[in-house]
């Protein structure tokens, strides 16, 4: 048995089923923050369609990425992942513009589920090309 390929397709399939986890999570939170956007702290400029614009910008990164490094291309396609953990991580911008005691538990919830996955795929993504990088060296 190969064990880099067996490595190589342990850390595409942990990296698919995050990258679902993330997506589901993108849009129970995204559905949520359209469907109460009125409960949702928000600077003045934003609307509807400007969120629902913004997941279907950040999401195709999600794929994009995912194809990249499936064909072997870590790099590009680890910048395209960083960059659509990043969507993620802006949920965070909520707690600018409103105290946290007057945000709602669900609200609270989806946010933190939301940049918690994205927290999560950052991590492996990082330590993946840090142990490819590892493995070129030696």
């Amino acid at each position: 048995m190969n064990t880099a390929r067996s490595t190589r397709d342990g850390f595409l399939h942990l990296l698919f089923w995050l990258l679902l986890a993330n997506a589901l999570a993108s849009i129970l939170h995204y559905g949520d923050n359209l469907l109460y956007f009125e409960e949702y702290p928000e600077p003045g400029w934003i609307n509807r369609s400007i969120i629902d614009a913004f997941w279907f910008v950040m999401t195709p990164f999600a794929l994009i990425g995912y194809q990249a490094v499936k064909r072997g291309q870590a790099g590009f396609g680890g910048i395209c992942l960083y960059l659509y953990a990043a969507g993620g991580l802006l949920v965070l911008g909520h707690y600018r513009y409103a105290p946290m005691c007057s945000i709602v538990p669900r609200i609270h919830a989806l946010i933190l589920l939301e940049a918690g996955l994205a927290v999560a795929l950052v991590a492996v993504v990082l330590v993946h090309q840090i142990r490819g990088t590892s493995r070129i060296r030696a």
